[in-house]
């Protein structure tokens, strides 16, 4: 399993990647390697911030219209990986 600074970074890196070829998926992966990196740093995400972003991320890993991307398997990651850290930081 990924750390989630490699997720993170991952993340990042498919953003680049989509960007110019589809803006929904490059703007969901941009967001959680941010998001990501907010709760590695110990900062404060709100419950709007990361229900919002939970949301894109499982509508575009569960899309009919991205299955064929070979992108879900990323966004699930990332969301898996945000929602232990959500929860986490919850924890504290």
């Amino acid at each position: 399993m990924a750390t989630p600074g490699q997720v993170a970074n991952d993340m990042s890196a498919q953003a680049t990647f989509w960007e110019k070829r589809d803006k929904r998926i490059g703007a969901a992966c941009r967001d959680a390697a941010r998001v990501i990196r907010d709760y590695l740093a110990d900062k404060q995400v709100d419950g709007r911030t990361y229900g919002g972003l939970h949301r894109r991320l499982l509508d575009l890993s569960e899309s009919r219209r991205y299955a064929s991307f070979g992108i879900a398997d990323n966004l699930d990651r990332a969301l898996r990986t945000l929602q232990v850290l959500h929860a986490a930081a919850g924890a504290k």
